[in-house]
Formats: C-alpha cells, structure tokens, sequence
C-alpha cells in the first residue's frame, strides 16, 4: 500500500488478523477464505455480548482468472470486543450425515455477477464499506440494540450484492435467524 496506511473497519481487522493467525495456519487450508461474518448476540452476566462467526471455505484460483469456490468446511468464532477466537467448529466433523461429497467439489465462481464488472479498487471499497457497516451492527448489538433502518437497508443491499450466490444456503443453514432477516433479496438462491 501506497501513503499513508489507511484505517481498516473494526470488523475487517479482526478478518485480516484471523487470516493471519496460527490457528487458521495449522487448522485451514492455504487457499482458505473466509467469509462475511455472521453477528451472534448473547445475554451473558447481565449484559449483551457480541460475537462474529466466520465461514471458512476453500477458494481455488483458477490460472485463466477467478476462483472457484467450495462448501464452507468450517467457521470461526471471534469475541467482538477482544478479538479473540472463542470457537472452532469443523463441519465435517459437526455434520457428519453430510456427504462428503458437498466439500469435495467447487459449489460456485469468483467474481460472481453482480461484482465481475468491478475493478480490483471498486471491489474492495464495497468492501470496506460493508466492513464498516457491520462495525456499525456490532456497536448496536454490544448495546443490546438493533441498527436503525438506513443502516440494516444499506447492509441488506451490499451484502446481497458481495455474498457469493452459491455460498448463500450455507448461510441459511448456518444461521437461519441472520439470513431470514438479511437475505432478503430475490436475486438470492433459496435452498429446496
């Protein structure tokens, strides 16, 4: 990076520094990637805690461009207000009436549509800001809040535009209270 760093959104520098971990060293595959986190919310010593669980799945580079993409196998579970990794959960092991023939194959392709026609610095400017929105939803959250409706909109809208359409079910099935609520758009794929 060229100039002065620029500040990272909470939420991305909490991916950045998982992806840079030991633990995602000695657990992961090299060609993992990690997906849009998911807000978990809980009542815990009298007070809401916060925290971001984060899809991991394998992401094939293709030489010719692109990347295909896998199943997610796993996720990751950070504290949102320490960073640190409270769970592990390998969902091969967790969903064992899964075949295993849903991981072995790719599910999908990177850039999808609705991002293919972007530059590399108009894709990660989404990107931050979608980042940014989500710091937004984990402040509300840490509050026992919801984000107010300009917020949720503008999140609904860039997430359904950067989530790749064939990684939705697994969101679904991952958290169903966080997709029915922000999975919203027909454009999205629907399991079943």
């Amino acid at each position: 990076m060229t100039g002065p760093e620029r500040r990272l959104p909470r939420c991305e520098a909490l991916v950045k520094a998982l992806r840079h971990s030991r633990t995602l060293r000695d657990l992961a595959p090299m060609e993992c990637g990690i997906g849009w986190p998911v807000p978990i919310a809980v009542i815990q010593d009298g007070g809401p805690r916060v925290f971001a669980r984060l899809p991991l799945f394998v992401l094939r580079p293709d030489p010719a461009g692109g990347a295909d993409l896998f199943t997610p196998f796993a996720t990751a579970t950070l504290d949102w207000s320490s960073g640190r990794l409270v769970e592990y959960t390998d969902l091969r092991f967790k969903e064992p009436h899964r075949s295993r023939q849903e991981w072995a194959h790719p599910i999908g392709r990177f850039p999808h549509p609705a991002v293919e026609g972007l530059s590399n610095a108009g894709y990660c400017a989404l990107r931050t800001r979608l980042f940014s929105l989500y710091d937004e939803f984990f402040a509300a959250f840490s509050l026992g809040r919801q984000p107010d409706a300009a917020t949720a909109s503008g999140f609904r809208e860039l997430l359904g535009r950067l989530l790749e359409p064939c990684l939705v079910p697994s969101y679904r099935r991952l958290a169903p209270h966080f997709s029915r609520q922000y999975l919203t758009g027909d454009h999205l794929p629907h399991e079943g």
